[in-house]
């Protein structure tokens, strides 16, 4: 141990030697900041939309009686007889929400895979058309599914 004639740097000494001995001694913890679920993950912890359900490149026009955003990368495609279907946009639709108006580039009454979507605001009675984005294909999903997706992204 080193020797010092100085009473205050001996005593300083003597405290940080201490204050390291109990350091050294706690616990370290940390806190864990549990992540999100992905997309997936939530679809895979939800019972699964029929068997026969496959995903689709397209939809007819009378296929679908409602489109709901869910969030700017997700679209719920409502359909006859609570068939459901959830399109992963290609990329994040800048700007979109779920009080937007869809506007969709439909070519023979078909929604097809690539094709474009925006949200569109209404203000004053003049329409504000936002980003064009890509549909991505349509995944067959249980109510089970979508409401756990609308509930599990809301939270975020």
């Amino acid at each position: 141990m080193m020797e010092t004639t100085n009473p205050r740097l001996a005593g300083a000494l003597a405290a940080m030697a201490l204050l390291v001995a109990a350091c050294a001694t706690q616990p370290v913890t940390t806190a864990t900041v549990e992540a999100p679920m992905t997309v997936d993950e939530i679809l895979a912890s939800a019972p699964q939309a029929e068997k026969d359900s496959d995903t689709v490149n397209c939809l007819h026009r009378d296929a679908y009686t409602d489109i709901e955003v869910i969030n700017p990368e997700l679209l719920l495609f409502h359909g006859r007889s609570d068939r459901l279907w959830l399109n992963r946009l290609r990329q994040s639709c800048v700007g979109l929400r779920q009080d937007h108006t869809l506007a969709l580039d439909m070519r023979n009454g078909r929604l097809c895979d690539l094709d474009s979507v925006s949200g569109v605001d209404i203000l004053g009675g003049h329409y504000l058309p936002g980003a064009r984005c890509s549909l991505g294909k349509f995944d067959p999903v249980s109510p089970e599914q979508a409401d756990l997706l609308k509930a599990q992204l809301s939270r975020r």
